[in-house]
């Protein structure tokens, strides 16, 4: 795993940013915990159980998942990286066979044109907050995978 590691720190990305939806989009992260707690005392009112009230936030929260931590995107020559808090994944380039862009990111999709099944196979990209990356990361894939919808 080091081995792996090491060549990964010593290639220099293409594209890189970071993206961190609970701290860019203040109000929408107020309202979100907002209704966080209207399910906890929703679920107390109704169980008077502090068991389920965890569960139901267990399940809340893992949902959103990628919400409430920050990730980074990596853009190399032959694979792009996506690096959450406590791990990372990488995929290659050729492993996807179009994309398409809407105004908060860009889906990578397995398939020659967009399918339903996309957000299960392919890979959602989500830009920062002033999407100052946009425009490269838009070019270097119709290099890299050339089939834009």
């Amino acid at each position: 795993m080091s081995n792996r590691s090491n060549k990964i720190s010593d290639l220099k990305s293409q594209i890189s940013w970071t993206s961190f939806p609970l701290i860019e989009n203040p109000l929408q992260s107020f309202l979100l915990l907002a209704f966080f707690i209207l399910v906890v005392l929703f679920v107390f009112e109704i169980t008077k159980n502090i068991f389920w009230i965890f569960i139901s936030l267990f399940f809340l929260i893992s949902s959103l998942f990628s919400y409430f931590i920050p990730t980074t995107y990596k853009f190399y020559d032959k694979f792009l990286q996506i690096q959450y808090l406590f791990f990372s994944r990488d995929r290659k380039h050729s492993e996807f066979k179009c994309f398409y862009a809407d105004k908060k990111g860009v889906m990578l999709s397995t398939f020659s044109r967009p399918r339903k099944l996309d957000r299960f196979r392919g890979q959602s990209i989500r830009f920062s907050k002033k999407q100052e990356e946009r425009e490269k990361v838009l070019q270097f894939l119709d290099e890299k995978i050339g089939n834009r919808f």
